[in-house]
């Protein structure tokens, strides 16, 4: 049995997500606070029978918030036009429980989870599931169970009327004195009354998830062998460490085999046969018991000779044989013929050793009639960026050799990302402070296997440049070096002219121009505002305004998205590619949250990044043309690192970059280090940045 997909809403800013898990191996990305500690806290609460439960404090702050702001006002004018204490509890309960309709109940969107869990008609035994199955279909193969936390109607009116008396203090406080503004506290004890009153419902359902039954929480937990590893660990890591946790949980592992009741049996019988032999109970009789006499003869005085004799009873158990086993077993690392402590190997080699032995406990547990589902909050930790790798390689091979084992792992890290394939990948990004979204890439990666070139291309590229896509607040595609040293270097300047994007993380991907279309899909898909930066590349030979406009670009990606975004096929003239772009804009929008950017008019009609640069240095076109002598003036004044053409023909800007094609990268280090960044900014990246700070 496999849970195949779950389906939350209401919980915390998770407001409405849905994701499908994998049969062996699920991961779950996302930068910090995007939510994934929330999610395997919600797992936990729904799958662990424990002290961890849910409350108010777990549906979402903007519903939450959004309630009580609606109610407020009405409870307030109840108050007003009544007196009643009878009355005025009737009318609260029916504003929240109209007796019409469950539909027009104002209540908080509840938190639910919808689970569909499919088992192999072959060879799982549904015995445990038998009593939930909704559909006699033969060619089904799935249970359906709903979880719902909510607030109860007859709980609701117990609460408002325990409550009432401080509810109505405060209110009547608030209408005898029109300048008191402090609603702050009624609102609070109107969620205090909301949140007292909340309970949880499962049901078994169809594939719909309506219809079906309750199900006890009790029946539903036994269905389910959860584990999870929370981020929060504890470790030994220094000398003064005593906890011994790898120890304690190799002793835990060995108690589950087969082997260890038999060998166990026989030795509380030798332990207390040992200490018969050495005397030890009569040591601890004649140096404790007997020195209390006197002390019990005193007491007797007081209460009327009344007390009892002090004896001793040794029982030793199995369970009190394990701790001491675990108190007595030392894990140690031996190097060299020496001997090391469990400590001294550093936090990240024993979280590793110690997550691979809570794999082995739990591989113990496994239950053919349950859904085994193990969790691990960010195994990353206090593990180097190699070491992060080669566990995530571990961690799948891991699970593809526990079939009826299925793994769910969240992570902040890139190396485990690129660890992961695409279609096992699920990724949480925050939309703001108080939602985030979830975006299931086996369903991107299913979606494009009608296309196998674009497949094979994020196949290939997956571990190379989408890590750093993927927990990006903002993403920037360029063709080179230079483009990116440009960026890099406005970005960390003291006054820089984008102080927003300074403190974003930002995704740099270096692309082709035949390559940038490729990523559209991603990007689209993961909703992440993004800039390409592409060179519109006309032909070279092009050397007036006229030639230029009815000349056509040899960049893919421009020509694949200007269709994309106008919906045609032909290959558009640089004037009509100039006609595409945004009113008074240099670049072009594709959707709402990609930018495409290129050299325009602006920027002196050039076809590359250094041609614009120079031209807007120079304030030319990429037409207008100057002499040798002239172009070694400005070459000296501004300290610029460009090779000038030993030609007695007049030079343009063109014949500048082309005899610099080779040494660019010396070019925009001389631009950097003189200080002409900003007199250098082309427009068409000067105005993109811009969009992209927005």
């Amino acid at each position: 049995m496999k849970i195949k997909t779950i389906e939350i809403s209401g919980f915390r800013q998770i407001s409405n997500a849905t994701f499908n898990l994998e049969d062996r191996l699920t991961f779950l990305a996302g930068a910090n606070n995007s939510g994934k500690t929330s999610l395997v806290e919600l797992l936990n609460c729904v799958f662990n029978f424990g002290t961890e439960k849910l409350s108010g404090e777990d549906f979402s702050v903007v519903n939450t918030q959004q309630w009580v702001n609606d109610v407020y006002p009405q409870i307030l004018n109840y108050f007003q036009e009544d007196t009643q204490k009878e009355n005025i509890i009737s009318n609260i309960h029916n504003l929240i429980f109209p007796n019409t309709d469950e539909k027009n109940e104002v209540i908080i969107e509840p938190i639910k989870l919808k689970f569909q869990i499919d088992y192999d008609v072959t060879n799982d035994d549904i015995r445990n599931f038998a009593d939930y199955i909704m559909d006699l279909d033969p060619s089904s193969s799935s249970f359906y169970f709903v979880y719902e936390y909510n607030v109860d109607n007859s709980l609701f009116r117990k609460n408002l009327i325990n409550h009432y008396d401080k509810l109505e203090h405060r209110i009547r406080k608030i209408l005898s004195d029109p300048e008191n503004n402090n609603d702050k506290n009624i609102k609070k004890i109107i969620l205090k009354v909301y949140f007292e009153s909340l309970s949880e419902t499962i049901r078994f359902t169809d594939s719909n998830f309506e219809n079906g039954g309750k199900i006890d929480r009790k029946d539903f937990i036994k269905l389910f062998n959860f584990q999870k590893i929370m981020a929060g660990r504890t470790l030994d890591d220094t000398s003064t460490d005593r906890s011994k946790i790898l120890s304690k949980n190799i002793v835990d592992i060995a108690s589950e085999a087969e082997n260890w009741g038999k060998t166990i049996e026989s030795l509380p019988d030798t332990i207390l046969e040992a200490i018969e032999n050495e005397n030890i109970e009569q040591i601890i009789k004649s140096t404790s018991i007997d020195s209390l006499k006197e002390t019990m003869s005193s007491i007797l005085m007081t209460n009327g000779g009344q007390t009892n004799e002090i004896i001793i009873n040794m029982d030793i158990t199995e369970d009190s044989l394990k701790s001491l086993l675990k108190n007595i077993t030392s894990a140690q690392y031996m190097l060299d013929d020496h001997y090391l402590n469990e400590s001294s190997q550093g936090l990240g080699y024993s979280n590793l050793i110690y997550m691979h032995l809570q794999l082995e406990k739990f591989n113990k547990t496994i239950d053919p009639l349950l859904v085994n589902l193990f969790v691990i909050e960010e195994p990353e930790s206090h593990m180097h960026p190699q070491m992060q790798y080669v566990f995530s390689q571990y961690l799948l091979t891991y699970f593809a050799s526990k079939p009826e084992l299925q793994g769910f792992i969240t992570t902040h890290s890139h190396e485990v990302v690129r660890g992961a394939k695409l279609s096992q990948l699920r990724v949480l990004r925050k939309v703001n402070s108080f939602k985030c979204s979830l975006y299931d890439l086996r369903s991107f990666h299913n979606n494009l296997e009608g296309m196998p070139e674009l497949l094979d291309f994020y196949n290939y590229f997956y571990a190379i440049s989408f890590p750093d896509i993927i927990f990006a607040d903002k993403v920037i595609l360029y063709e080179g070096d230079t483009e990116r040293m440009l960026i890099n270097s406005l970005l960390k300047a003291d006054q820089t002219p984008f102080p927003k994007l300074k403190s974003q993380y930002l995704s740099f991907v270096q692309v082709g121009g035949a390559y940038a279309v490729n990523y559209e899909p991603i990007l689209k898909y993961l909703d992440i505002k993004s800039l390409i930066i592409t060179d519109i590349d006309y032909g070279k030979e092009c050397n007036t305004k006229n030639e230029i406009e009815v000349s056509r670009s040899t960049n893919d990606s421009i020509n694949k998205l200007l269709n994309m975004k106008v919906k045609t096929e032909n290959t558009k003239t640089i004037k009509e590619i100039y006609s595409c772009r945004e009113d008074n804009e240099p670049y072009v929008l594709i959707g709402d949250n990609i930018c495409l950017t290129f050299q325009g008019e602006k920027d002196g009609y050039t076809r590359t990044l250094e041609e614009a640069m120079l031209c807007k240095l120079y304030d030319v076109k990429v037409f207008d043309t100057s002499t040798k002598e002239q172009w070694k003036d400005k070459r000296n004044r501004d300290k610029l690192k460009y090779s000038i053409p030993n030609t007695d023909d007049l030079i343009g800007v063109r014949h500048i970059v082309n005899s610099t094609s080779k040494n660019k990268t010396d070019f925009m280090y001389s631009a950097v280090l003189n200080n002409k960044l900003m007199d250098t900014l082309p427009y068409y990246i000067e105005e993109g940045l811009k969009w992209l700070e927005k």
